[in-house]
């Protein structure tokens, strides 16, 4: 039994120790899997007796029900004032990607991962309230997503998918993210995806051409020509289709 640990957690008062117990179980619930961690381990790793832990809870699968609960008060603790700002979408869909990043999955990283993972080890009644409220969740990003649309600010597509597709990129981030991490902080994170979701991976012309006749003169001498050839064809491409288009216009 840690002695050190025990004597921290009798200076603190029962609602601290509660959410002690909480967020020990979620930490080893997240390295060990619920079915591995005993309440044995969660004691010891307290410094209290087993004994002492049911004067706080009654079983580890109510320690697990809380850890749901304080998960789902996370992730609509600023969702629903996001949504619900005179902002327009597009600022919105920035504002919920960074808070889904920053304040949902990072920080109480052990906690989600435990969300992602342990959901069939609840009752049924419980199991089907955090679909909904998850369901919930992803509608609220589609609403935004929806506005977006009708508004001109984001092309047509479906907004069901770019939401799952949105989330699945920002939830994954608890299976390869170590907390205090020197190599991408959260707002980096939430940055990168944003960039990636709003002007993906590809080169657009502009920085197609311009890296072609940059690399034009850094090129070999016996490869200019080949070269230069390749960029005179792009460039006759574009410029047919540009007349093309003037064309079309003008009639």
């Amino acid at each position: 039994m840690n002695i050190d640990n025990q004597h921290k957690f009798k200076g603190l008062d029962r609602s601290e120790r509660k959410q002690k117990i909480i967020n020990i179980a979620a930490d080893l619930f997240h390295k060990k899997g619920y079915r591995s961690t005993s309440l044995d381990h969660i004691s010891n790793e307290l410094g209290i007796t087993k004994a002492a832990l049911y004067h706080y809870f009654s079983s580890k699968k109510e320690i697990l029900s809380i850890i749901y609960i304080q998960s789902l008060q996370n992730i609509f603790k600023n969702t629903r004032k996001i949504l619900k700002a005179n902002i327009p979408p597009d600022k919105k869909l920035k504002l919920l990607i960074h808070n889904h990043v920053k304040n949902i999955i990072i920080h109480p990283i052990n906690m989600m991962s435990v969300f992602f993972t342990e959901e069939n080890q609840l009752p049924e009644k419980e199991f089907r309230k955090i679909q909904e409220e998850k369901n919930k969740y992803n509608l609220m990003m589609e609403t935004i997503i929806k506005e977006g649309i009708s508004l001109g600010l984001f092309k047509k597509m479906d907004s069901k998918l770019l939401s799952f597709s949105i989330l699945g990129m920002c939830n994954w981030i608890y299976k390869w993210h170590k907390p205090n991490s020197l190599y991408f902080s959260p707002d980096q994170i939430a940055d990168h995806f944003i960039t990636l979701m709003e002007t993906g991976y590809l080169k657009n012309n502009k920085q197609e051409n311009y890296l072609d006749l940059a690399s034009l003169e850094m090129a070999p001498k016996k490869s200019k020509s080949d070269t230069k050839r390749q960029i005179y064809c792009k460039l006759r491409s574009q410029c047919k289709t540009l007349m093309k288009l003037i064309d079309e216009l003008e009639q």
